[in-house]
């Protein structure tokens, strides 16, 4: 055999020993431990060998394949608008004293969604209407009479905001899960005002609605910067717990502890700060993956909390005249006299933007700001591009506003699917997919005899490639995923059905064994290639365009169609190879 078989060869057992490897946490997950412990990852990573991959590389099961609960919740987005137009008439009265326009009262009608100003001196309303309409850009004029200026929402702003209501509602209910450790959870649109949440191995939807429907907690706190190296000295003097993987990191010279765990952060400082102080740690974002944290980090903050998001009237991001993306907040009159205070007191300190006990970022007080408006720089760019540093502002003030403007969320529907359930689909699933691989071998074996065996063993390397790829994006198997599953392992057989064809038509040509083998997969390539992607294509558009068990069929379907390339254009033709060239054979069992 030449070297370049040798190494087909090695790279082939290379990724069967490796996909073996990764399947052990969803072997333990789904096998060793209970089915009431299976969601549990500490206790799993616990269990796992040391040699083990890490157990959040298990394979999640969704909500109809353990049970758990499924909650609609309803976004109140026209509550949300009546009280953004009562804030509106404020800040305009506000601006209209501040400029020294005039003076004005605002009466809102909340059914209407409209707002009334009207001026103490029916001589200064032409210059109140000029301005304030330049500058409240998202209200426009209904009517206009004497000493009186009638002004709504414009509609496309309307429709912006309750789109932001909705996805503001989403990003909360999101972190708020997190922290309760589900960490299969799906969260998504249903509708243009209702979120569907599924959260598999959960029992009590008493404690899920508690959880979702608490308002979010946005605070200001200062942080701790007197001693720079505060957890520096603290991992010195205490060092960190075997397997905890806590590490030291330095942040523009003050050192913070690093962990892929939260909760091994927050274990390893309990009792270790004053009493006046408080350890709330920062999700710094994974890059591949949407919505979740590859590693946290912790902040020293003071306990005192001297601002909170009630305070806060609105959040921006905009590109400032460097094109450097930035947040603009600002705070109601009372929030505004307290901010400029804070900043006061603070001039060279770092203040922490905290919702739900998690630190979104620490901005540097330069100088005292009044007035009631900040802006909220986004530091340098880095290794990032533009738009995931915008992408950055962006989400940042959607934070804010999650905390500061949440519209009124409630409980549309909300009920426990049984894990009998759960567990009568896994065995009809998995007695489908067993019953229809065995027939789908028996029949390669019969037929195609040894080649037949060959593309079996192709077959099964498949599938487990199939379940290692879904454990390693932490995708979410559910019923759909399994008859995706399914599907994949006959497009595989389908691919060697073709190149067994093609070496039985060159046979037929009288061609040897060595070039009938050899054509048959060259011959072949191009046809299988084709079909795969072509199927790719509308696996793709799945992914992107469906939600929930579509997307987990979609998902199924693209692993299992890049594993069926591998398997039958590689394994398989190695295989054959050493058959034919290396034991210098004159016929093919075809």
């Amino acid at each position: 055999m030449d070297r370049g078989w040798w190494w087909k060869f090695g790279m082939i057992v290379a990724v069967t020993l490796g996909t073996i490897w990764f399947l052990i946490p969803s072997y333990y997950s789904l096998v060793v431990m209970d089915r009431d412990q299976r969601n549990n990852l500490v206790l799993l990573q616990e269990r796992l060998p040391k040699w083990a991959p890490p157990a959040k590389y298990r394979l999640n099961l969704g909500l109809d394949l353990q049970g758990g609960i499924h909650m609609v919740m309803r976004v109140d987005t026209k509550t949300a608008l009546q009280k953004r137009t009562e804030r509106r008439g404020q800040q305009i009265a506000t601006y209209v004293a501040d400029k020294k326009l005039g003076e004005v009262t605002a009466e809102t009608d909340p059914e209407k969604l409209q707002l009334t100003l009207k001026a103490k001196d029916p001589a200064t309303m032409d210059a109140i209407e000029k301005d304030v309409l330049s500058t409240f850009g998202d209200f426009k004029r209904i009517s206009r009479s004497g000493d009186t200026l009638v002004l709504a929402p414009d509609e496309s702003q309307v429709n912006r905001f309750r789109e932001e209501a909705v996805d503001q509602a989403m990003l909360v209910i999101r972190r708020r899960i997190d922290k309760w450790g589900v960490a299969e959870v799906d969260v998504r649109k249903l509708g243009t005002d209702s979120i569907q949440i599924s959260l598999p191995g959960r029992s009590n939807p008493e404690q899920a609605k508690e959880l979702v429907g608490t308002t979010a907690q946005l605070e200001f706190r200062m942080v701790d910067d007197t001693n720079p190296q505060f957890f520096a000295q603290m991992l010195q003097a205490n060092p960190a717990p075997a397997g905890s993987e806590i590490t030291l990191t330095d942040e523009g010279g003050f050192a913070q502890l690093q962990s892929p765990s939260r909760e091994a952060l927050l274990a390893y400082t309990k009792d270790k700060v004053p009493e006046n102080r408080q350890v709330v740690t920062e999700c710094i974002a994974n890059p591949m993956k949407k919505n979740e944290c590859s590693s946290y980090r912790t902040y020293l903050l003071d306990k005192a909390v001297p601002l909170t998001g009630e305070s806060l009237s609105g959040a921006d991001a905009s590109v400032n005249q460097m094109n450097e993306p930035e947040v603009n907040i600002s705070f109601d009159p009372a929030g505004a006299r307290e901010f400029e205070k804070l900043t006061e007191a603070g001039v060279g300190r770092r203040m922490a933007i905290v919702l739900d006990d998690n630190v979104h970022t620490a901005p540097n007080i330069n100088e005292k700001i009044g007035g009631g408006r900040a802006r909220i720089t986004m530091g340098r760019m880095g290794a990032r591009t533009r738009d995931e540093w915008l992408g950055e502002a962006q989400t940042l003030a959607l934070v804010l506003k999650a905390g500061a403007l949440p519209a009124p969320v409630t409980v549309g529907e909300i009920r426990q699917v049984g894990a009998s359930l759960g567990d009568e689909l896994i065995k009809k699933g998995s007695l489908s997919a067993l019953v229809g691989l065995g027939l789908v071998v028996l029949f390669m074996a019969l037929y195609y005899r040894k080649a037949g065996l060959i593309a079996d063993i192709a077959l099964l390397l498949n599938g487990l490639l199939i379940l290692a790829g879904l454990a390693f994006f932490n995708a979410t198997l559910t019923l759909p995923g399994i008859a995706g599953f399914v599907l994949t392992l006959g497009i595989a057989v389908d691919a060697n059905v073709l190149i067994n064809e093609r070496i039985r038509e060159e046979l037929s040509h009288g061609k040897s064994a060595k070039a009938a083998v050899d054509q048959g997969y060259d011959r072949a390539f191009w046809t299988i290639f084709d079909a795969h992607v072509t199927a790719l294509i509308a696996g793709f558009i799945l992914f992107f365009t469906g939600t929930g068990p579509v997307r987990g069929f979609a998902t199924t379907l693209i692993v299992g169609l890049l594993a069926s390339l591998f398997t039958s254009i590689v394994v398989t033709r190695v295989i054959m190879t050493y058959f034919v060239h290396g034991k210098n054979a004159q016929t093919v069992s075809v």
